[in-house]
């Protein structure tokens, strides 16, 4: 509380000083008795006194200025006290006297502090504020001479009388000089520094009327005038001291000098003429008096000097002005020039594909629209949608450079084999289109080949190196009037039809496509939803062992009815399951299925302990890191032996990813699950990969069965055979449908089959039954042949 209370005491301790001093002013003009002249010195103490209180309250670093102020104030003092004394007591006060000393030395402290006070700006020296103060302090002096000076000069004053009466208009000047060079470069604007301004001009105010009268009659006229006006500076002095904008007044940053605005220039012209005017209007008879009229004039002429050196320095400063307008203009139009490059440049990059250079997937929509807009496009445009055939694995063997780098090739062999006004564009990854107009003489379908030519070469790429890839390209020849929706689909629908039908083709879309298409969605969106349904499942063919008859193993082989409605094949929905990602939940879901019914089977059929339940995995489930672990848990949850459940993998699963695969099927392997690849023989470098591979068992493909007992396919199956033999490979063949192809195979060694001539897939419980006649019918130990 005593805090707050001593805050606000501070705050408006500058209006409470000037309010008591106020008041002693006003009795210092109602008392007539000789004690008022001791108001004087009473207020220049008090002033004093608040000077040193505002340093040690609002502590302005430095504080020199504020102590040369209140050495000045303490000299004004003392003298006032020695003069009221004298007239106190009613004696005459001699001149020169030792109070005059000390008010003449107070005049170099003041503008001392003044100096002082500009000085801690750090700014310099100002020479457009000292030209200008100089102006006015000059014509001021003209003044001076005129009331002051010329009378002291014509009086009969002996030399020390006269050099004494003389230094007082001398230090008004002088003060005056450095009061106007602080107010021109502060541009007042402090409080602190406004009461200064009025502490100076209260000051010279009263010099002027008290030694010009004096000068002039011999004795002051209205001196309680020049007395209130000295007080009042006192006043006006302790207040700006007290006030709490005086700590900022010593880091004021001074304003620019070179400008005059309209008061200025007033406050310029006028001292000016004053010269002029007291010599036109012979005041005191000046013109009378050679050696007055000299000094006036040289005044003048000193005046004349300042105004024209004033004048040059605002014409170096319009020049330089000029300069920097000029300078600032060209910076501007360079910036607006690298603006305008900018905007170029970003204009390009939203249009253009930042790898290759070509136009991208918006500015591509844009041309296409536009295209589609006109008259003429319902017979003259082509659209071509080209995909770039397994360019995962340039990425995943080369690296990513690699690739970037292939991308930017291909690009450049798009536009060779585009025409001038063709559209070219990456659409996005290793996507491209191209639009072409006009195609008046050139079928789509030959135009397309073009393109699909370019591939046919291998893509030269830094290092030395080379690079094959194919491309699938969907066509679109637009013989109506079409939306840009209804054009992108039907190009995707023909690149989709090009990817199906092998890769590396052109197919031009045909509207039975999109029926096609309309039957592929429709299956994936019944698919999504067919293990929530219970529309999916499975059943299972039985795999024989070819010497004795007897049942080794089962394939769980996936079937899908919906509701109502024919069933799918596994051929049309499983591709469908790969391309939505539903593979996992749907795999995961027929391997938790296998191995339940896997465990039922070893409990309750006879005989059954040992049977193996063959598991088809997908590509994409063999690449999922997580799939060993999936397989871990269902194995837990049914209890079902891991040596007992076995996992196909196809040979073109392998060929994607080697170096994961490999890596997955270890995993599996360390579980004690066994691995079959299917299909085997199929077209890729199967010996590499029984080799490099991990497998337990291979499947011949039903191709070599089914073509009957030609001798390439005999001694194909019996190389088969012998290789399996061996790495100890068990081998099974695939598509057993005639007595005939049992017996052939038997004969050539194969150990194990499966096929309709056996069993087709049965569902569980049809294979209850299967299982349970054949250990009847079969005793234990007892073989047969295979059926003739």
């Amino acid at each position: 509380m005593q805090e707050a209370l001593t805050k606000q005491l501070r705050k408006h301790a500058w209006w409470w000083f000037l309010t008591a001093g106020a008041v002693v002013i006003t009795v210092y003009a109602v008392v007539t008795a000789p004690v008022r002249h001791l108001f004087s010195p009473v207020l220049a103490a008090c002033a004093t006194v608040a000077v040193l209180a505002g340093v040690r309250w609002h502590r302005p670093s430095p504080g020199r200025s504020w102590y040369l102020f209140t050495a000045g104030m303490g000299l004004f003092t003392v003298a006032g006290a020695i003069f009221g004394a004298f007239q106190v007591a009613g004696t005459l006060v001699p001149f020169p006297s030792v109070a005059d000393v000390l008010y003449l030395s107070a005049y170099p402290c003041f503008a001392a502090g003044l100096i002082s006070l500009m000085a801690a700006w750090g700014s310099g020296v100002r020479w457009g504020a000292v030209l200008d103060a100089g102006i006015i302090t000059l014509g001021m002096s003209t003044m001076a001479w005129a009331f002051i000076f010329m009378p002291y000069l014509r009086g009969h004053l002996s030399a020390l009388p006269l050099a004494v009466s003389l230094a007082y208009p001398l230090a008004d000047l002088l003060l005056l000089g450095i009061a106007a060079q602080l107010v021109l470069v502060s541009g007042v604007r402090l409080p602190a520094l406004g009461l200064f301004t009025l502490w100076v001009g209260a000051t010279l105010a009263a010099d002027a009327l008290y030694y010009s009268t004096l000068a002039a009659t011999g004795a002051p006229i209205a001196a309680d005038v020049s007395y209130t006006l000295w007080m009042a500076s006192y006043l006006l002095l302790g207040a700006g001291a007290l006030h709490p904008s005086m700590a900022g007044s010593t880091r004021l940053v001074p304003r620019s000098q070179e400008r005059l605005f309209r008061a200025r220039m007033t406050a310029l012209t006028l001292p000016a003429l004053l010269g002029p005017a007291l010599l036109i209007a012979d005041v005191g008879g000046v013109r009378g008096q050679p050696m007055h009229v000299v000094a006036i004039a040289s005044i003048v002429a000193a005046l004349t000097v300042l105004l024209v050196v004033r004048i040059m320095l605002l014409a170096q400063f319009a020049e330089a002005q000029a300069d920097r307008a000029g300078a600032r203009a060209r910076t501007a139009e360079d910036a607006l020039r690298q603006q305008t490059s900018l905007q170029q440049k970003l204009t390009h990059q939203a249009f253009h594909d930042s790898l290759t250079g070509l136009a991208n997937r918006a500015l591509f929509f844009e041309r296409l629209e536009h295209a589609l807009d006109r008259h003429t496009a319902a017979q003259n445009t082509v659209l071509l949608l080209i995909d770039l055939d397994r360019f995962k694995d340039i990425n995943d063997s080369l690296g990513h450079p690699v690739g970037d780098e292939l991308l930017i090739t291909i690009g450049h062999r798009l536009l060779g084999a585009a025409r001038r006004h063709d559209t070219v564009a990456r659409m996005g990854g290793d996507e491209f289109a191209v639009l072409a107009e006009d195609l008046k003489e050139t079928p789509a379908e030959i135009y397309a080949q073009r393109f699909q030519d370019r591939f046919q070469e291998p893509f030269a790429l830094s290092g030395h190196r080379s690079a094959f890839i194919t491309a699938s390209i969907g066509v679109v020849a637009i013989t109506e009037p079409t939306t840009l929706h209804e054009t992108l689909r039907d190009a995707d629908i023909a690149l989709y039809a090009a990817k199906e039908g092998g890769r590396n083709r052109v197919e031009v879309f045909e509207p039975a496509m999109s029926l096609a298409q309309e039957s592929h969605a429709r299956i994936a969106q019944d698919l999504r939803y067919a293990l929530s349904r219970n529309e999916l499942s499975v059943h299972y063919q039985p795999v024989i062992h070819l010497p004795t008859g007897q049942v080794t193993s089962v394939e769980a082989l996936l079937r899908w009815e919906r509701g109502g409605r024919s069933p799918i094949p596994p051929e049309v929905f499983v591709p469908v399951a790969e391309e939505t990602g539903l593979i996992g939940p749907i795999g995961a879901w027929v391997l938790r299925e296998a191995c339940r019914y896997g465990r039922h089977w070893h409990d309750s059929i006879p005989r059954a302990e040992t049977l193996g339940v063959a598991v088809n995995v997908s590509g994409l489930q063999l690449k999922d890191h997580r799939f060993a672990d999936t397989v871990r848990q269902i194995l837990h949850e049914s209890g079902f032996p891991p040596a007992s459940l076995i996992l196909e993998i196809t040979e073109s699963s392998l060929v994607t990813d080697a170096e994961t695969a490999s890596l997955h099927i270890r995993a599996l392997r360390d579980l004690g699950v066994r691995i079959s690849i299917d299909d085997f023989g199929t077209g890729y470098s199967s010996l590499a990969y029984l080799r490099d591979f991990p497998a337990d068992i291979v499947k011949i493909d039903q191709s070599f069965v089914l073509r009957g007992g030609r001798d390439i396919d005999n001694s194909l199956i019996q190389a088969i055979l012998h290789i399996g033999h061996a790495l100890d490979l068990d081998v099974i063949a695939e598509g057993i449908e005639t007595p005939h192809q049992a017996q052939r195979l038997h004969a050539l060694g194969c150990p194990h089959g499966q096929g309709f001539y056996y069993s087709p897939p049965l569902a569980p419980p049809a294979l209850d039954a299967y299982l349970t006649t054949q250990a009847i019918l079969t005793p234990e130990g007892q073989t047969r042949e295979p059926r003739k």
